[in-house]
């Protein structure tokens, strides 16, 4: 018993150290209490009642922990006498929990949803083709196009009991009906409704139906001129003679621009030789008139002939025409691509010579056979050249390219947010490689060029005009929707350095300042919270163990909150 005792009292004068468990002999202190009165653990006087159960320290009778008690009471000392390590331990339980949560609530595909307040494409441009409607005496119609010389002859026109027999014409906007009558003269039916009665063109015996570019902006400029049509929007569609590929799979290069860069847009059909769709925008009355001057030239309406184009009027009346609506316009050409997959570029980039090729036969087939073409975008890297080499003739490969980024003339576009988690600058200064790609995880305000399915991918948000957030928003849309992003090792576009160009109405900084609820980022970001839950912003399709940050040395808790 006195054994017992003594090893007891051993045990309760036990200090811990250094996380090492040692034996002194402690001696009580005097206690300045009566004996009803003891010191607990925690220093504050408790009074001993009999039925009291707390243990406290009593100098007359000894109390013996269980060896479960001791290590307990081990580990308290050594969390609580170190509490930078016990913070530490806390703040990673806190950030793991939550890493998992996401991961969870990531794992799982999100069916897309639409956003609010976006316009109808399909109505809009219902009509992308434009064509003339020619009706006999017996109110009997058939529609012709243009580009179908076949159709032209006599012998079709006898066929759809047309020949000799015409009673009402209707022409679409864009096209030009040019009919020859039995006496041998030649009549041009402009658009709109004609009654052949009235107009003597009823005894047709041929007919040739033209549509081009200058067509196009003659009419428009027509229209423009008319009061009636000053303070409605037109959208007007017209398809390009590109012959449309023999393969499932093609892409199409997209881009929107104003009557101003129609010239410089010229340098990128030069390079792209497959298909393109356009928007362009007139922002004020006078640009129809550049329209018409620029396609006057035979050489300028043959470059463009192959490319499907949508030309946007506003209303002249209302001050939001000078917002440029960039998402809007990139939606509509978009729409009016009929390719399995579209690249959407900027109209100041010019892509590689060899990228259409290369993204047909590599690209497309890595994403259809070895993604299976679901939710996956192939980024494609921008790169600028300085203004002081803009004469400078534009890489051609990799390897010209890693030239000039280690001699400083090339460099990656907005190498921060906007493109930095691309990775490109560290990939063109590497040797080539054999891959045709590489992942990368999403990341805040990342504004990345890629090509993507057309028919599942949604379109832009239009509420976004000028410059800001319009492809960050979509970028951040896909990721909500459990996109994987991948890099092209071998694709790229460059555009040269120029002069800040004014955009229409004060540009970004002005329409961050308008008193209109979306004005602000902020707007977007509560509603995709709100139909995609608060962690839209962490990289959601991404298996590349967060590559993007980790090579840039990013903080990943930072990315997860949009820093």
């Amino acid at each position: 018993m006195s054994r017992r005792l003594s090893t007891s009292r051993a045990t309760i004068a036990t200090g811990i150290h250094n996380d090492s468990l040692t034996a002194t002999a402690t001696p009580y202190p005097p206690s300045p209490y009566t004996t009803q009165q003891r010191y607990d653990n925690d220093e504050k006087p408790k009074h001993a009642f009999p039925t009291t159960r707390r243990h406290f320290f009593n100098r007359n009778k000894a109390h013996s922990p269980s060896p479960g008690q001791v290590q307990q009471q081990q580990q308290q000392s050594v969390l609580f006498k170190n509490p930078k390590r016990s913070t530490f331990i806390l703040f990673f339980i806190i950030i793991l929990l939550f890493l998992i949560a996401l991961t969870r609530s990531s794992s799982n595909k999100i069916d897309n949803v639409p956003l609010r307040d976006q316009p109808p494409y399909d109505t809009l441009l219902s009509k992308r083709q434009c064509t003339a409607t020619l009706c006999n005496s017996e109110n009997k119609c058939a529609t012709w196009q243009p580009h179908h010389e076949k159709q032209h002859d006599a012998k079709q026109l006898e066929k759809q009991g047309m020949y000799r027999n015409v009673a009402k014409i209707q022409v679409d906007l864009g096209c030009e009906l040019l009919l020859k009558v039995s006496d041998g003269t030649w009549m041009t039916i402009t658009q709109g409704e004609t009654n052949c009665i009235e107009e003597g063109c009823q005894d047709v015996i041929e007919v040739d139906l033209q549509g081009d570019f200058y067509i196009l902006a003659s009419q428009l400029k027509q229209l423009i001129a008319d009061p009636i049509y000053t303070n409605e929007e037109i959208i007007v569609a017209h398809t390009g003679t590109q012959t449309p590929s023999d393969s499932p799979y093609d892409v199409t290069l997209v881009s929107q621009f104003s009557v101003n860069r129609l010239e410089v847009f010229t340098q990128v059909l030069d390079a792209w030789q497959g298909p393109v769709s356009i928007a362009i925008y007139l922002t004020e009355p006078d640009d129809v008139n550049q329209l018409k001057a620029f396609f006057a030239v035979p050489s300028n309406v043959i470059i463009y002939s192959r490319v499907h184009i949508v030309v946007m009027k506003p209303d002249y009346t209302s001050p939001d025409r000078l917002k440029y609506p960039i998402n809007h316009l990139r939606n509509l050409a978009i729409t009016a691509a009929t390719t399995s997959h579209v690249f959407v570029m900027d109209a100041d980039f010019t892509p590689l010579t060899s990228f259409y090729t290369h993204a047909k036969t590599k690209l497309l087939s890595a994403l259809v056979e070895q993604h299976n073409n679901n939710r996956v975008a192939m980024v494609i890297p921008c790169y600028a050249i300085l203004e002081s080499h803009k004469d400078d003739p534009l890489p051609q490969n990799s390897a010209e390219l890693q030239s000039l980024v280690k001699k400083g003339i090339a460099y990656i576009t907005d190498p921060g947010s906007g493109h930095g988690p691309t990775l490109a600058l560290s990939m063109a200064l590497d040797s080539p490689v054999s891959s045709l790609y590489y992942e990368v995880c999403y990341e805040s305000q990342w504004e990345p060029y890629y090509i993507v399915p057309r028919e599942t991918t949604p379109l832009y948000d239009a509420r976004f005009r000028n410059q800001g957030g319009d492809k960050q928003s979509h970028a951040l849309q896909l990721n909500a929707l459990g996109f994987q992003f991948l890099v092209s090792h071998h694709a790229f576009i460059l555009h040269k350095d120029h002069s800040k160009m004014q955009w229409p109405g004060g540009g970004f900084s002005k329409s961050q300042k308008e008193k209109t609820p979306w004005s602000y980022f902020g707007e977007f970001m509560r509603e995709m919270e709100q139909l995609y839950g608060n962690n839209v912003r962490w990289p959601k399709g991404c298996s590349a163990d967060g590559i993007g940050w980790q090579a840039q040395l990013r903080n990943p808790l930072g990315m997860a909150v949009g820093a």
